[in-house]
């Protein structure tokens, strides 16, 4: 009798051997029905690239529509209404207007790059 349960004290114990072995090679799925379907992390993942890209596209028109709205107001943009540094100074030429004017004009400024 007692050469019996070794027996089975043996064999049980190589069964949980192979099922730990199987487990760590494997991972803990024991078969292709426990397996996850990735859909619900692919479906999520649409959402959020969904999401990123209206956000992107809704600050670009706010953006649009700030610009159009200081333009009719006469709002010049920031970089514009800056003074000229002295040290740009040098870079600056005046351009003679059309000679064809009757009324006085002010000589236009322009940039030399």
């Amino acid at each position: 009798m007692a050469d019996g349960r070794d027996r089975v004290v043996v064999e049980a114990h190589a069964l949980r051997t192979a099922t730990a072995k199987a487990a760590l090679l494997h991972g803990s799925r024991r078969g292709p029905r426990d397996l996850r379907r990735p859909y619900a992390t692919v479906i999520a993942s649409l959402v959020v690239g969904a999401l990123l890209l209206v956000a992107v596209w809704a600050i670009t028109s706010i953006g649009g529509l700030l610009a159009q709205q200081r333009q009719k107001r006469g709002l010049a943009p920031p970089a514009a209404t800056q003074p000229v540094s002295d040290a740009a100074r040098p870079f600056l030429v005046r351009s003679a207007g059309p000679a064809d004017r009757s009324e006085p004009t002010t000589p236009r400024t322009t940039l030399i790059g």
